[in-house]
């Protein structure tokens, strides 16, 4: 022909380059490098065939179907329809209209009961002008299959998180907060909690009114709770204290140590003990020290001894008067 052996719409060959059967085709490689390819002068025939192959396959097996698509010319590229037994597989594969450039078909078949199938590339381009292509490295194989199990447990929804209702919190009082996920049945073991305390433990102690945060996370577990504590005078009752007569520090462990009986703790304590000359041979600060009947490294003499207490006594209005009790207690069994 006028332009060598492919002149001829609905022509094809069998070559290394397609400039060698026609020569106003490019000059390109086939699409893995020194070998031959399909070149094609399309014709605007529909739905002509381009390739057709009928192969055995086995049953219940996936194939992949793939083959390689190139533009000898750049006007009107070629549009393949790639088939098995008739049926389309995904869309039709556009060439590029830029020559040499190879683009990829591929697809997934599932071969069902058949144990034969016909695999055919059908040219949807109707244009007379161009539609001049390459196909290469066509392929059908069978995939490889692989198995493996995995264990899957479905949790309940996520539950939510509850701190309790709060309330209000007297001066010198602590209340215990606990977290607790509603409903009690989520999977416990890797629950964290976080509190805005820096805890990370389900429960706390709170002494101060203020707002706590708590969160728990854990497996698809992400939930939050506050809880509120305000302040509150709280009533409380005026502090009274009661200083025994008699003590016996003869290490019986009953009634060895002298000191005062409250009801509540003091705001400021002092008791001084002295003996029948007015030497002192004890004294605190603290409320809960006791005098245990020594002195000056060595038990004191049976007998009457001198105490004075002074005490901040606070009252149910909150203000606070200083007492000063005075007293006598007689010491036996010492020395």
């Amino acid at each position: 022909g006028t332009w060598g052996q492919l002149s001829t719409e609905g022509t094809y060959a069998i070559t290394t380059d397609p400039s060698l059967v026609h020569t106003n085709f490019s000059a390109c490689g086939d699409h893995t490098g020194g070998g031959q390819m399909l070149v094609v002068n399309g014709s605007p025939l529909p739905n002509a065939n381009i390739w057709c192959q009928t192969v055995q396959v086995t049953p219940n097996t996936y194939y992949a179907f793939s083959a390689w698509l190139m533009s000898c010319t750049p006007q009107n590229p070629a549009m393949m329809d790639f088939q098995v037994d008739g049926v389309s597989l995904g869309t039709p594969l556009l060439a590029s209209s830029t020559t040499c450039a190879w683009d990829e078909f591929y697809a997934i078949w599932n071969s069902g009961n058949a144990t034969s199938a016909t695999i055919c590339i059908i040219n949807q381009q109707l244009a007379a002008d161009g539609n001049d292509f390459a196909l290469d490295d066509i392929s059908f194989t069978p995939l490889c299959t692989f198995t493996d199990s995995i264990h899957v447990t479905v949790l309940p929804p996520a539950p939510g998180l509850d701190a309790g209702p709060g309330g209000a919190l007297c001066p010198e009082d602590s209340a215990t907060v606990m977290a607790t996920l509603v409903p009690a049945s989520w999977p416990l073991d890797d629950v964290v909690y976080t509190w805005s305390t820096g805890a990370d433990s389900p429960s706390i102690t709170v002494h101060d009114p203020g707002t706590y945060t708590v969160t728990a996370t854990g497996l698809c577990l992400d939930a939050q709770a506050t809880v509120v504590f305000l302040p509150d005078t709280c009533t409380l009752p005026p502090t009274e204290l009661w200083m025994p007569n008699v003590f016996t520090p003869n290490g019986d462990g009953s009634n060895d140590q002298f000191g005062p009986v409250v009801n509540g703790p003091p705001d400021g304590f002092r008791m001084e003990v002295r003996n029948r000359w007015g030497q002192r041979v004890f004294s605190t600060d603290r409320v809960e020290r006791r005098w245990d009947g020594r002195a000056n490294n060595g038990v004191v003499p049976d007998g009457t001894y001198y105490w004075v207490v002074h005490y901040g006594n606070r009252h149910a209005d909150g203000q606070v008067t200083q007492e000063t009790l005075t007293g006598s207690v007689t010491l036996l069994g010492g020395r």
